[in-house]
Order: structure tokens, then C-alpha cells, then sequence
């Protein structure tokens, strides 16, 4: 008999399993997993990195069943942004996978970017990558991947989800989701990495594209949310979770 299960889609319990322990023994994953469902009252200093200069990033329990990170826009603000991310300890040579599920409550009055970077925060206005002024940038020199909505995007629409990377500040094409955000609802984005720096992405789920050498192989990264206003009024955007996996260091 074989000494392994192997799954190729997933696990599913039914039954009395749903209403008891149903596994027996140390669950042992060789991953480094990171998770938070924002169901504490505030968030950790431990776990995140945030750099307010529009508005407020806060814990919500009061909107949405179970937590949410919440970014509210000031209204008086139009371009700021504001940063949500983890510590620089995500690498591509570990097959960093990050993932999130957002929801914006107006698509036409913000940017939302999600997905990995070298940097914890931007000097705002500024974003990891973003589509400020109709065009497609980022900083000088930044490694960064990941799924940008921007109200300012006039390439593929204001609304698309469009994914996108930067090596060494040169910018990869972008791969349109063919998705428009809908404004209200929940979105699952996914990034995943391998060992040479390249990306796949994954909209709820499907996947959309990859992109080769998205990001400089062996660049200690951060899981980020970045957000800035759009326009003259204040908007809100909800993060569900935040789930980081990559492969345990190991001797070679």
C-alpha cells in the first residue's frame, strides 16, 4: 500500500466529519504559512507594517461578518496612499505564494494594488505599481508583482483587473484579466512565484497568465496592499484575509 495521498484538487469532509475532529495525528506542513482573518481588535504590530498618509487602515468587525482590514479614503486627499504589509521575508527562490480577498465599495474613486515588493511603503503619492495618469509605472529600480485596479487605468478601463510586474524598475507587459471589478463585491487575487522570478496569477481561483522574470530572482519581498484615492470623495476597501506561503529554508 502506498505511503501517500496525493491530491490533485482538494479535501473535502461531509457528514459527521464536519462535526467533529476529523484528523488524527500532527498536521506537519513543510510550508511557512502566514494568515490573517483580521478578527482581532486591532492590527499586529507583529504581523504588519502600516503606513497611513490618506485616511485610516483599521480593523473592522462591524460591516462585514467575522474581520476586516479596512482603508478609508479622505476625501481631501485625492492621489495618497496608504500601505498594509508584512516584513521583507518572502522570496521567489522559495516559491512565495500570496494571496488575498478584497472588495471596493467604489471602483471609480480608488487604486488598489495587491501582491509583493521590496519595499514595506512608497513616498506618496506614489504606488508599487500603479496606472497614475492614465500610463503604467512604478519606482526607480523597485521589484514588485502583483493585480492593480486603478480608477485612473485608460488603457484597459477604469475597472479591469490587470496584472503586472517590475524588474528592477522596467516594467513587464501587463496581462489584462479580461474582469472588470464590480463595486461591492469580493474578489480572490493570487500571486504565485518560482525559483527564477517569474509569476502566475490567479483571479478567484482561474488563472489569467504568468509572466516571465516578473520580479530580480533572490529579492527578499513583502506581501503588500497598497491603496489611493481617485477622486474628491472619501472610499472604502475591505480586506478579507491575507494568506503568505513559501517552502522552508533548508541546507543545501
Amino acid at each position: 500500500m502506498s505511503s501517500q495521498v496525493k491530491i490533485i484538487d482538494r479535501l473535502e469532509f461531509r457528514g459527521g466529519a464536519t462535526h467533529r475532529q476529523n484528523i488524527k495525528g500532527p498536521i506537519q506542513p513543510e510550508m511557512v504559512h502566514f494568515h490573517d482573518h483580521f478578527t482581532d481588535d486591532t492590527l499586529s504590530t507583529d504581523s504588519w507594517l502600516v503606513t497611513v498618509t490618506n485616511g485610516t487602515v483599521a480593523v473592522d468587525h462591524g460591516t462585514y461578518a467575522g474581520g476586516q482590514a479596512l482603508f478609508t479614503t479622505a476625501a481631501s486627499q485625492d492621489g495618497e496612499v496608504s500601505f498594509l504589509a508584512t516584513p521583507l521575508c518572502w522570496e521567489d527562490d522559495l516559491n512565495a505564494v500570496a494571496e488575498t480577498k478584497i472588495l471596493i465599495t467604489d471602483v471609480s474613486g480608488v487604486a488598489v494594488f495587491f501582491g509583493f515588493s521590496d519595499k514595506t511603503f512608497e513616498t506618496s503619492p506614489a504606488m508599487p505599481i500603479d496606472y497614475d495618469g492614465g500610463v503604467l509605472a512604478t519606482v526607480s529600480g523597485r521589484d514588485a508583482v502583483g493585480f492593480i485596479c486603478d480608477a485612473d487605468d485608460t488603457v484597459n478601463g477604469v475597472s479591469s483587473i490587470v496584472a503586472v510586474g517590475a524588474n528592477a524598475g522596467t516594467l513587464e507587459t501587463a496581462i489584462d484579466s479580461a474582469t472588470d471589478w464590480a463595486d461591492g463585491k469580493w474578489y480572490t487575487l493570487r500571486v504565485e512565484l518560482n525559483k527564477d522570478g517569474d509569476a502566475e496569477f490567479f483571479l478567484d481561483g482561474s488563472r489569467i497568465g504568468f509572466m516571465e522574470t516578473a520580479i530580480t530572482s533572490g529579492t527578499k519581498m513583502c506581501i503588500i496592499i497598497a491603496v489611493a484615492n481617485r477622486d474628491a470623495g472619501a472610499d472604502t476597501v475591505y480586506v478579507d484575509r491575507v494568506d503568505g506561503w513559501e517552502d522552508e529554508e533548508i541546507n543545501t
